[in-house]
C-alpha cells in the first residue's frame, strides 16, 4: 500500500486482529475506519462476548503520529485500545462491549476533541451491569468538545466532566436524578440531550423500562443555572408532568427545546415556562396526549405569544377533535413562525381559513388526521376515549419510525445528534416544499375535493392530498382557488380521469403525482383520459406509476413542456402487444421529454416501432424490472443525447452490437441483475464517453472475454462487477494489470464482493488475490506437469508389471543378459554351512523356536550334527543385508524357510526365496526346504507342485507333540541329502 495514503476505510469486513505491523509504512494516515468487522457465524454461540470481536494489540496505532480520527464501532471490543497516538482528535467506539472507563484510558489523549461511546450496554447489546465511569474518568480530556454516552445504562451524570464540553449526549440511560451541581462546570455546553431517561413507555414500539411507578426524571430546579450558552435541550420521553420555570432562568440562549413523549398537557395550557424563552426557535411538544382522553379542542396557553423568535412549532399527537381560529390565537402574532405541525391528532373538523391569519407560514402539516370534506356539527360523531387508544397504538404508513436503531440513536458522523424520539425525516417532501408555501393534508378522509376548502390559499405552491380515498372525476374546477399551485400530490387515491379538462384551473402546475390511482384504470370499457396534459403549459414532471394502465381513450400523451414522465408499474406489454399499433406512439408527442421511466411494465420485448415513437430529446431511459430477454441496441441510434440507460433486473443473457453505434453520448449503462454470461466482441469499441458501467449480479464467468476492449474505456470512473461467478484463472491477469494501471477507476467492494467461483482452490477469494507471478510460470508448470505425469506413469507401469509379470520379466532380463554377455558359471566353492535358516526375525515366538528348538535338535543332537547359518549369529556386521543374505544362501547346501502367515508377506522372504530359486536356475541345484509352522500358502501353485515333486522338502510342524521326534528326524534327513534324490520318480528324468 502506498505510503502517502491519508484515509483508510476497512469497514464491513471480517478483520479479527489488528497488530503493530498492520499499518507499517502508512505514517501519513489521518483517518482509519474499522467499523463493523463482524464475527463469524461459528462464534455467535460463544457465551463470552469478548471472544466474538476484534482484538487490537497494544500500541497498534502508536506509530501513526498524524492520525486524527479512529472509527471502531460494532466490533465487540471489551476494552479501549492502549497506546493510541497523541495526535488523535476523534475516537468512536460505539456498539462495543466496553462496560467501564477510567482516567488511565484517556491519559495520553490530550488532543481528543470528540469521543463517541454510545450503545455499549443497552437492550440491543445486553449486559449484566451498568456502564461504569470512574470519578474523573474524562477529566484529562481538557479540550474535549463532544461526549456521547447514550444507551449505556448510566445511573448518573459522570463526575468531573471537562469544562470544554460543548455537546453532551446522555440519552436513553437509567439516570433518575439530575443534581444541582451535575453541570456546574459545564458553562460552555451548547447541546444537552437527556432524553429517554425515565421514558414514557405507553405504546412504545421498542423495549422500554420506565422508572418506578412511571415517575418522571427528577431534575433539580437549579440544575441548568450555569448553562448560559445552552442552545439545544432535549428532554423527550422523560415522563415529565411539569416544567419548572427555574430551569430556564439562565438559559437565555436556548433555541431548540424537545419535549416530545411526556405528559405535559397541563403545561401546554399554562405555559409559565415559556416566559423564560425569548430566543426559542424550535419547540416540539408532540405526543404529550393524556391517556384515555379525546378532548374536543386543543388548549394552548396565551403565553405562547411571548415566543417572539419561534420559527417551528410541532404539536403532533395532542389528540383532539376540532380546530378553529380561536384555538390558535396565541400563535397568530408570531411573525417568525413558518412551520406549524398538527399531524396525528385525529382532528375531525377544521376551519382551514384559520391559517390565512398566519402571514409567514410556509409549511402547514395536517397529515394523519380525520379531516373530511363535510363539516359535521359539534354534537355528532362523538368518539369515546377508549376507542382513541386503538388508533394511537396502530402505526400509520407515514408515521416516523420511533424505534431506536443503529443509525438513529446517536449523532451521525460530523452532525449533531437528534434523539430517537425526534423525527429524522423532513416534514414535507423537499421536492415539494422547494416551490414555496406547503400544505400537507395527506392520510385524511377527504374523499371529495370541495373547491371552497381551499378558498384563501391563493399562495399555496405545494399541496399533498395523497392517501385520502378521493374517488371523484376531476373537471377542472376543484382547485380554482389555488392559482399558484406548482406541486400537487394526489397519489394513493381513486381518481377517475374522465374529463379532458382535469387540472385546467392550474396553469402554473409543474409537478403532478397521480401514482397509485389504480381503482378506475383497471376497469375496461370506461373513459381513461390523459389529454389533460395539453392544458398544463408549465408541467415538467408527471408521475403515473403503478396504475396498471392497459387501455386509454386517447392513443397518446401530448405536452410541449413535460420533461420527466414516470410510467412505472403499468401494462405497456398490452399497450404495445403485437398487431396493435394504436398506442405505439403513446409518448411521441412529448417533444421535450428528457427522462422516461417505463420500468415494471412486464415487457418481454420492445417493438422497433415503439422505440421510433419515443421523443429524440431523451437523456435518461429506465427499463428496469421488466422481462426483457432481448434488447435491440441499434434502436437507440436516434437518441443522440442519451446519457443514462438502465436495464437492470431483466432477463438479458447476451448483449450484442457495438455500443458506439447505438449512442456516442452514453455515460452510464446499468445492466445489473440480469443473466448476462457474455458481452459480444466489439461491444465497447469507441465507447469513450462511458463513465459508469454496472455489470453486477450477472453470470459473467470471465472478465477478459466479457470486456476484451477495456482499453477503450479510458474515461471510465466506476465499474461495478460484484456478484458474478468469475473463473479466476491466469486469463484474469491482464484485467488485474488493467486495474492497477487505471487507478482512477472505482470498483465497489472489489476486495470482498468481486470474488471467484472457480476453480475450487480460489472459490470465495477476491480476484485481486490471484498471484500474477505464479501465472508467469505457465510454460514451466506445463513442462513440470508433463514430466511428473511421465514419471508417475512409468512408476505405475513398472509396479503393475512387476506384480503381474515378475517372473517373465526376471527371466527375460537374465536371458537377454546371458545372450549379450554369455553364460558363466559362478563356480561356487565348497559349502560352509549345511543349511541357512530364513525366518521372521521380528517375531519373538518364531525366533525363540528357531534358536531353542531347531538349532538345538540339528546342531546339538547326539547323532550326526548339522551346521546352521543364522542371521543373528553368523551374519557379518556392517555388511549390506542383501549381501549377507546372498552370501548365506550361496555358502549353504540348503536353505530352510520357516513359514508363518506374517513372514510370507514379508519382503525379506520374497528376496531370500528368489535368490534360493536362482541357484536352481544357475547351478541346477534344488536347495529349498519349507517348514510350515502355520498353514500358509494353501492356494500357492508352486507349493502344490513342490509337494508332488519333492514331498519330503515341505514339512509341517506336527500338532501332536509325540510326533515331534519324527519331524526332527525327517528334517535332518532332508538337510543332509540332495533334494533331487527324493524327487518323485515320475519327474526325475525330466528334471535331470
Amino acid at each position: 500500500m502506498h505510503g502517502n495514503v491519508t484515509e483508510l476505510k476497512l469497514s464491513d469486513n471480517l478483520i479479527k486482529e489488528v497488530f503493530k505491523e498492520s499499518f507499517q509504512g502508512l505514517n501519513n494516515l489521518m483517518k482509519i475506519d474499522l467499523n463493523r468487522n463482524h464475527y463469524s457465524k461459528a462464534e455467535e454461540e460463544a457465551h463470552d462476548l469478548c471472544k466474538k470481536g476484534m482484538v487490537i494489540e497494544d500500541g497498534a496505532f502508536a506509530n501513526l503520529t498524524k492520525l486524527k480520527e479512529l472509527l471502531a464501532d460494532e466490533n465487540h471490543l471489551c476494552k479501549i485500545p492502549v497506546g493510541m497516538p497523541l495526535s488523535l482528535t476523534s475516537l468512536s467506539l460505539r456498539y462495543n462491549n466496553i462496560l467501564s472507563v477510567c482516567r488511565q484510558n484517556f491519559s495520553e489523549l490530550t488532543q481528543l476533541k470528540e469521543l463517541y461511546m454510545d450503545g455499549n450496554c443497552y437492550y440491543g447489546n445486553p449486559c449484566e451491569k451498568a456502564f461504569l465511569a470512574d470519578n474523573g474518568a474524562f477529566s484529562d480530556l481538557t479540550i474535549l468538545t463532544v461526549l456521547s454516552l447514550a444507551f449505556n445504562n448510566l445511573t448518573r451524570v459522570p463526575s468531573k466532566l471537562p469544562s470544554s464540553l460543548r455537546k453532551l449526549y446522555l440519552s436513553s440511560n437509567k439516570i433518575k436524578t439530575i443534581y444541582q451541581d451535575d453541570f456546574n462546570e459545564l458553562s460552555n455546553i451548547e447541546v444537552l440531550d437527556l432524553s429517554g431517561n425515565c421514558p414514557r413507555c405507553y405504546n412504545a414500539p421498542y423495549p422500554c423500562e420506565p422508572c418506578t411507578g412511571d415517575s418522571a426524571i427528577q431534575i433539580h430546579p437549579l440544575a441548568f443555572q450555569h448553562l448560559k450558552n445552552l442552545q439545544n435541550l432535549n428532554l423527550s420521553s422523560t415522563s415529565l408532568i411539569s416544567l419548572p420555570a427555574s430551569w430556564f432562568y439562565n438559559t437565555t440562549q436556548l433555541k431548540v427545546l424537545h419535549l416530545e413523549f411526556n405528559y405535559l398537557i397541563k403545561e401546554i395550557a399554562s405555559g409559565e415556562f415559556l416566559l423564560q424563552l425569548p430566543y426559542l426557535e424550535v419547540l416540539d411538544l408532540s405526543f404529550n396526549y393524556a391517556r384515555k382522553s379525546y378532548p374536543r379542542y386543543i388548549n394552548i396557553s396565551d403565553k405562547f405569544s411571548n415566543l417572539v423568535s419561534l420559527q417551528q412549532l410541532h404539536l403532533r399527537g395532542y389528540v383532539f377533535k376540532e380546530l378553529k381560529s380561536k384555538h390558535l390565537r396565541p400563535l397568530i402574532n408570531l411573525t417568525k413562525l413558518h412551520v406549524l405541525n398538527l399531524g396525528v391528532n385525529f382532528i375531525k373538523q377544521i376551519d382551514l381559513s384559520v391559517f390565512q391569519l398566519f402571514a409567514n407560514l410556509t409549511t402547514i402539516s395536517l397529515s394523519d388526521n380525520r379531516i373530511s370534506p363535510i363539516l359535521e356539527s359539534s354534537n355528532n360523531s362523538i368518539i369515546r376515549g377508549e376507542s382513541v387508544q386503538n388508533h394511537v397504538i396502530q402505526s400509520r404508513s407515514t408515521d416516523t419510525d420511533l424505534e431506536p436503531s443503529v443509525n438513529s440513536m446517536v449523532p451521525a458522523e460530523g452532525k449533531d445528534s437528534s434523539s430517537v424520539y425526534n423525527s429524522i425525516f423532513p416534514l414535507i417532501k423537499p421536492q415539494c416544499s422547494m416551490y414555496g408555501k406547503s400544505l400537507d393534508l395527506s392520510l385524511n378522509s377527504i374523499f371529495f375535493i370541495d373547491q371552497q376548502q381551499f378558498k384563501g390559499f391563493h399562495d399555496i405552491a405545494c399541496l399533498n392530498l395523497s392517501s385520502n380515498g378521493i374517488g371523484q372525476a376531476l373537471n377542472g374546477t376543484e382547485f380554482i382557488f389555488l392559482p399558484n399551485l406548482k406541486y400537487l400530490d394526489l397519489s394513493f387515491n381513486k381518481l377517475d380521469l374522465a374529463y379532458q379538462y382535469a387540472f385546467y384551473e392550474l396553469p402554473r402546475l409543474e409537478v403532478l403525482d397521480l401514482s397509485y390511482n389504480v381503482h378506475y384504470f383497471i376497469v375496461s370499457g370506461i373513459t381513461h383520459r390523459l389529454g389533460f396534459t395539453e392544458n398544463l403549459p408549465y408541467l415538467k414532471v408527471l408521475n403515473l406509476s403503478y396504475n396498471e394502465i392497459f387501455t386509454l381513450t386517447e392513443p397518446n400523451l401530448t405536452s410541449s413542456s413535460l420533461k420527466e414522465l414516470v410510467f412505472r408499474g403499468n401494462r405497456l406489454d398490452i399497450l404495445w402487444k403485437n398487431g396493435d399499433n394504436r398506442y405505439i406512439n403513446i409518448f411521441k408527442r412529448l417533444c421535450n421529454l428528457t427522462h422516461l421511466d417505463i420500468s415494471y411494465n412486464r415487457l418481454h420485448k420492445i417493438p422497433t416501432n415503439a422505440f421510433r415513437g419515443l421523443p429524440q430529446s431523451l437523456i435518461e431511459l429506465y427499463l428496469t424490472n421488466n422481462e426483457l430477454k432481448y434488447f435491440e441496441w441499434t434502436a437507440l441510434q436516434q437518441f443522440q443525447n442519451l446519457t443514462l440507460l438502465d436495464l437492470s433486473s431483466n432477463a438479458l443473457s447476451f448483449v450484442t452490437d457495438n455500443l458506439a453505434n447505438c449512442t456516442a453520448s452514453l455515460q452510464r449503462l446499468v445492466l445489473r441483475q440480469n443473466k448476462i454470461s457474455q458481452l459480444a466482441d466489439g461491444f465497447f469499441n469507441k465507447a469513450s464517453s462511458l463513465l459508469h458501467l454496472d455489470l453486477s449480479y450477472n453470470e459473467l464467468p470471465s472478465i477478459n472475454q466479457s470486456i476484451p476492449q477495456y482499453d477503450n474505456l479510458i474515461y471510465l470512473e466506476l465499474l461495478d462487477l460484484k456478484g458474478n461467478p468469475f473463473e479466476c484463472t491466469c486469463a484474469t491477469v491482464d484485467f488485474k494489470n488493467w486495474i492497477n494501471h487505471y487507478v482512477n477507476i472505482s470498483i465497489p467492494r472489489l476486495a470482498t464482493d468481486v470474488i471467484c467461483a472457480t476453480p475450487g482452490d480460489q472459490k470465495g477469494k477476491s480476484i485481486i488475490s490471484l498471484d500474477i507471478y505464479a501465472c508467469t510460470l505457465d510454460k514451466v508448470a506445463a513442462i513440470c506437469f508433463c514430466l511428473s505425469f511421465f514419471i508417475i506413469l512409468t512408476i505405475m507401469t513398472t509396479a503393475i508389471t512387476k506384480h503381474l509379470f515378475y517372473w517373465d520379466a526376471w527371466y527375460i532380463y537374465y536371458f537377454c543378459t546371458a545372450k549379450l554377455k554369455g553364460y558363466k558359471s559362478l563356480g561356487m566353492t565348497k559349502a560352509l554351512y549345511d543349511a541357512y535358516v530364513a525366518y521372521d526375525t521380528q517375531d519373538a515366538t518364531v525366533t525363540d523356536w528357531v534358536i531353542n528348538e531347531l538349532r538345538f535338535h540339528l546342531e546339538e543332537s547326539e547323532d550326526k550334527q548339522v551346521l546352521l547359518c543364522l542371521e543373528e549369529r553368523d551374519w557379518e556386521p556392517g555388511k549390506a543385508v542383501i549381501d549377507n543374505l546372498a552370501q548365506s544362501i550361496h555358502h549353504s547346501r540348503k536353505t530352510i524357510f520357516v513359514l508363518t502367515e506374517r513372514y510370507v508377506k514379508n519382503g525379506n522372504f520374497k528376496t531370500a526365496f528368489y535368490i534360493a530359486l536362482q541357484r536352481l536356475m544357475d547351478e541346477n541345484t534344488d536347495v529349498i526346504v519349507f517348514i510350515l509352522l502355520e498353514p500358509v500358502l494353501q492356494h500357492s501353485q508352486y507349493l502344490r507342485l513342490r509337494r508332488r515333486i519333492c514331498k519330503s522338502s515341505v514339512l509341517d510342524w506336527p500338532k501332536n507333540p509325540h510326533a515331534e521326534s519324527l519331524f526332527w528326524q525327517n528334517l535332518k534327513s532332508v538337510v543332509l541329502t540332495e533334494n533331487y534324490k527324493r524327487y518323485n520318480a515320475m519327474y526325475t528324468d525330466s528334471i535331470k
